[in-house]
């Protein structure tokens, strides 16, 4: 089936780019200034109640969406089937979230958690309609419709927000946001498909995409719910304060990964998918969108780590330069993330979705045991013992993508390397070189001058070592490359 929108325009990279970079905006806008506004411990409570939204975000929006895309075939009555089923799902995710909310205020010891839960449980039947469009409109490639949900749910929201806490609205800001952003995220979805969908939800064809969806789900379910488990973890033994800090370092990199790591799926999981039963042409597409999305998100982490510490000390002030620390250590992080990100999604190709989920379980497994065991109660203790809990699968997955790819471990990394190698010595050189600077000049004189000097060596380093990528981006192909058929 195809949907009633305009003829599918190109630039599907560019939209992406866009989408992603302007939620990270919105995201790092509304951090600093609800963090500076309303405090940690505000910020601990109404994150209580957010992660745990996000959490029954993720399974209502990802069941059929992911399944839609990579499925050979999809009929109407399948997408129709998928729609109502995904319906129902955030209808139930929604009483979930409702009826949650007392133990959660018991736990935090705010009674202020119920109302906020029952608010937040609102917006999830919305949140499972647009999810089943979500798929159709990523399998058909339309990548504007899907940048808008960000232009008009993100925006929205983010405004919002960060007028409720100017208001004095305390913790009920965060609330406020993420309900306006996932209720009208959603509904721009339903508003831009351009389709109605029939009345009719078939068992047979629900069934079929769930095949698919159900690993799929429940990888990126325990993917995205292990930081929520973790944040209530801290909250309860660090107390709402700390994990206020705490959640704002997570936020700093992970609306980074996040973000990056979505516009790159949607991106890559149609072209590979299409090339599932081909391991030569899914090889060498997976080498070209790794070289490729490598020239712009590694000079990106290395920006990263050289400025998130100042920018930290210069918008919030000393009292936050606890999360600044941790933030530095979890965006390093990304290297490995992102370096491996794309034999994942061809993991999930060629249909080895148990993989993600077993390494998923067992990191998740590792950091709930470390904070119980050590029970971190700063920021840079409970980064370390999440970064710990990630790289201790990092073998299993390099094997499990070896396996899936009939090729040898490390061979996923091979087209990476180089542009890794060069944003790691700009970013180092910048470091060393702004380090005098640092010890006379305030923080913006300090993020100017790493930056300045990080992308001159960067671009000269480029020139020389990544020709045949610079010229692709150049001649203006990199777009096109990764929207190909």
């Amino acid at each position: 089936m195809r949907l009633a929108t305009a003829k599918r325009p190109g630039g599907g990279a560019l939209w992406a780019g866009a989408e992603a970079a302007l939620s990270a905006s919105l995201s790092f806008s509304s951090a600093f200034v609800l963090a500076r506004v309303i405090g940690p411990a505000e910020i601990g409570v109404g994150a209580a109640a957010v992660a745990l939204h996000v959490l029954l975000w993720v399974a209502v929006n990802a069941l059929f969406a992911d399944a839609l895309v990579q499925s050979p075939t999809v009929t109407e009555d399948d997408a129709a089937s998928a729609f109502w089923a995904s319906t129902a799902l955030g209808a139930a995710a929604g009483g979930v979230q409702f009826a949650l909310a007392w133990p959660l205020a018991r736990a935090l010891g705010d009674s202020r958690l119920i109302p906020m839960c029952m608010l937040l449980a609102t917006a999830l039947p919305l949140v499972g309609a647009g999810g089943a469009i979500q798929g159709l409109l990523t399998r058909e490639r339309h990548y504007r419709a899907l940048a808008g949900r960000a232009i008009f749910g993100q925006g929205l929201g983010t405004a919002c927000g960060i007028a409720c806490a100017l208001a004095g609205a305390g913790a009920w800001a965060l609330i406020i946001q993420q309900t306006m952003t996932s209720a009208f995220g959603a509904l721009s979805l339903l508003g831009r498909a351009g389709w109605s969908p029939r009345f009719v939800c078939r068992w047979e064809s629900a069934k079929a995409l769930l095949r698919l969806g159900v690993p799929l789900t429940l990888s990126t379910l325990v993917q995205q719910g292990r930081y929520r488990l973790f944040a209530m973890l801290i909250g309860g033994t660090a107390g709402t304060a700390a994990l206020g800090q705490i959640h704002m370092a997570f936020r700093l990199s992970d609306t980074v990964r996040e973000l990056a790591s979505t516009a790159l799926w949607r991106l890559m999981l149609p072209i590979l998918s299409r090339r599932q039963n081909d391991l030569v042409a899914l090889q060498s597409a997976l080498d070209r969108l790794l070289a490729l999305s490598g020239f712009f998100m590694f000079p990106g982490i290395a920006a990263l780590l050289l400025t998130v510490e100042p920018i930290v000390e210069l918008l919030l002030g000393p009292v936050w330069a606890p999360s600044g620390r941790a933030a530095t250590i979890l965006i390093a992080l990304l290297v490995y993330v992102f370096l491996s990100f794309p034999g994942g999604v061809a993991m999930v190709a060629r249909g080895g979705a148990r993989y993600p989920l077993i390494a998923n379980l067992a990191s998740t497994a590792a950091v709930v045991s470390g904070v119980l065991l050590f029970r971190p109660a700063t920021p840079v203790a409970a980064a370390s013992i999440w970064i710990a809990g990630q790289l201790v699968v990092a073998p299993y997955m390099l094997l499990a993508t070896a396996r899936v790819m009939h090729a040898i471990p490390l061979r996923q990394w091979r087209d990476g390397i180089s542009t890794l190698l060069t944003a790691a010595l700009a970013g180092t050189l910048a470091f060393l070189l702004s380090h005098e600077l640092g010890q006379t000049e305030g923080p913006l004189a300090v993020i100017a001058a790493r930056l300045l000097v990080g992308a001159v060596i960067y671009t000269s380093g480029a020139v020389l070592f990544l020709r045949p990528i610079v010229r692709e981006v150049m001649r203006g192909v990199a777009p096109r490359a990764l929207s190909c058929p």
